[in-house]
């Protein structure tokens, strides 16, 4: 009697080659490369990374279905653990990773349609694809399935231009791709906002312990409006650009006592610094940009309307959050014209004062030069045309650049302009034809 052997199943045979290809392959071979041969098998390798997790999601789908259907049953020993404990415990050991991947995989079957076809093409990653469905998951009730498909392939193609930060602002207005009232939009950003702060506040917490050394250790959990206020005070207060301590007198150079040389330990130090100062009405300047966290709102929204606000570094916020900072915190006036840009707020002066710059946070959002993704507090001002020609200091002819690119603008020669017809900063590289853009989304 002919004995047949067994076909491997496809999945098995894919993931069997796939890791002894990898295995045979020697980390060391990269050395051999070109950086820019380097950079771009790197971007290969993200993609390929990408369409492993779309595979991982549905195995673990299909993992937790099985649990699911054992429970269902009634068979013993099938509800002692979850599928994300199942998991970590044959690999790697990381429950809270294992129960993420789970929680993904169902809400991306659940949520989207084309979402996890992108991902297993490579087309998006793992991270891109966990916005998407949560975005979706947040539409309105009454969405019809018309309306949820715009959204999720609107969203599928601003995954391509977007950063990770910006592709979630972007999300949480998505229902513009089937709205044409924007105050509409606006409601339901609104609305979102909302039920997203209301649900931070229920996860707020705050331990500390004693270390019995002379240190404590805590850990905190803040809603996000919090969390930036205070990073932007410790970021503030450690100043990490200047140089802190005393001069060596053997050496005659500058020692860094006090704030530490990592930038964990200069945040550790401000932190102490800011319990020192509490109550604290003024904080010290980083960068030339006060430590206050610009609250940018329109009069209808401080007066009981339903459109978000912005915090200085992009943050969104509800408008009922931007009403009740508004009772306490500093609210920078700003006169803002039809397609909320800022209106000149120039001056005669050498460099760009704290008015200005909060003018071009509101503008730009951050470093303008064409795919950076530092936000406004790490920007420096740059005058487009070199005041030793001007001679004048405006807004109309100043951008925000961070500190790398701020030197490669002087270094290289970069040509900078305002657009004439939407306001946003371009530039042109040498040699180059066109202007381009910072695709940084704004609402």
């Amino acid at each position: 009697m002919a004995v047949t052997a067994q076909e491997t199943h496809p999945v098995d045979a894919c993931v069997q080659t796939a890791r002894e290809v990898f295995g045979g392959l020697a980390t060391s071979a990269w050395d051999a490369l070109t950086p820019a041969e380097v950079r771009r098998l790197l971007a290969e390798l993200g993609r390929l990374e990408s369409q492993v997790s779309a595979h991982k999601m549905a195995a673990a789908r299909v993992l937790d279905k099985a649990r699911q259907a054992a429970r269902d049953g009634g068979r013993a020993g099938t509800t002692a653990t979850s599928t994300g404990s199942t998991i970590s415990i044959d690999f790697g050991g990381d429950r809270t990773g294992a129960d993420a991947l789970v929680n993904t995989a169902n809400r991306i079957e659940e949520q989207t349609s084309h979402t996890e076809a992108a991902l297993a093409a490579g087309d998006i990653s793992a991270k891109q694809a966990d916005v998407i469905s949560r975005a979706l998951s947040w539409l309105p009730e009454d969405v019809t399935e018309d309306q949820r498909d715009a959204c999720e392939r609107t969203l599928l193609k601003d995954a391509q231009k977007l950063t990770l930060k910006d592709l979630r602002a972007r999300a949480q207005r998505i229902t513009d791709a089937y709205k044409t009232s924007e105050d509409d939009v606006d409601a339901d950003e609104d609305e979102q906002l909302r039920r997203q702060e209301e649900a931070a506040r229920a996860k707020t917490s705050f331990s500390m312990w004693d270390n019995r050394d002379g240190t404590h250790t805590g850990r905190f959990t803040l809603p996000e409006a919090q969390a930036v206020m205070l990073k932007t005070a410790l970021d503030a207060l450690a100043a990490p650009h200047q140089k802190v301590g005393t001069v060596n007198a053997a050496t005659g150079e500058h020692d860094e006592v006090g704030f530490g040389q990592s930038y964990p330990q200069r945040l550790g130090h401000a932190f102490a610094s800011l319990v020192e100062l509490l109550p604290a009405d003024r904080l010290p300047s980083n960068g030339g940009v006060s430590a206050v966290v610009t609250v940018n709102l329109d009069l209808n929204t401080l007066m009981g309307g339903l459109k978000a606000a912005g915090l200085s570094d992009g943050t969104r916020i509800s408008a009922e959050q931007a009403r009740r900072l508004a009772c306490t915190a500093q609210l920078v006036p700003m006169v803002l014209n039809g397609r909320s840009l800022p209106l000149d707020l120039g001056s005669a002066n050498r460099y760009f004062n704290q008015s200005s710059r909060r003018a071009m946070e509101r503008r730009d959002g951050g470093c303008t030069a064409p795919g950076c993704d530092r936000d406004a507090r790490w920007c420096e001002a740059h005058h487009l045309t070199p005041y030793s020609l001007s001679g004048t200091t405006d807004i109309r002819d100043g951008a925000l650049l961070c500190t790398f690119h701020h030197h490669r603008v002087h270094d290289q020669g970069w040509t900078g302009r305002i657009n004439p017809h939407d306001g946003h900063v371009e530039w042109r590289p040498p040699g180059a034809t066109t202007w381009q853009r910072n695709h940084r989304w704004r609402p």
